[in-house]
């Protein structure tokens, strides 16, 4: 419920932070310097705004990712401790612990394999 609360004052989400989100430009930078932005106009120069917008959208993708479950979760156990307020809610508690490690497995899978892609070299 938390998630909720704050998305509808428009505060600042934890799930979405901008420099830790475009951590890969900052690698593929510090490997290959300016070189690096030659990947947004290979093969063809008309695919920059494409792969410009691919980019882009790999944190936003991410973040999405996890306020949907932490949301969804937070829901639930909202939901079911108002409906049934002793013993139910507690494995379902464990179930979003459970499914919160796995979604930082996820996350952090992904976040790696964005930054070793950046990180490569492009034939």
């Amino acid at each position: 419920m938390r998630e909720a609360r704050t998305v509808l004052r428009g505060e600042k989400m934890e799930t979405f932070d901008l420099p830790d989100s475009l951590a890969y430009f900052y690698a593929g930078l510090q490997k290959k310097g300016f070189k690096y932005f030659k990947r947004y106009i290979s093969p063809a120069v008309f695919l920059l705004p494409i792969n410009l917008l691919e980019d882009l959208t790999k944190p936003l993708s991410l973040s999405f990712r996890l306020f949907g479950n932490i949301l969804a979760d937070e829901l639930v156990v909202g939901v079911l401790i108002t409906l049934v307020p002793l013993f139910i809610p507690i494995p379902i508690m464990l179930l979003g612990l459970f499914t919160s490690a796995i979604q930082a497995l996820v996350f952090s899978t992904l976040a790696g394999a964005y930054i070793g892609e950046s990180l490569e070299d492009h034939h």
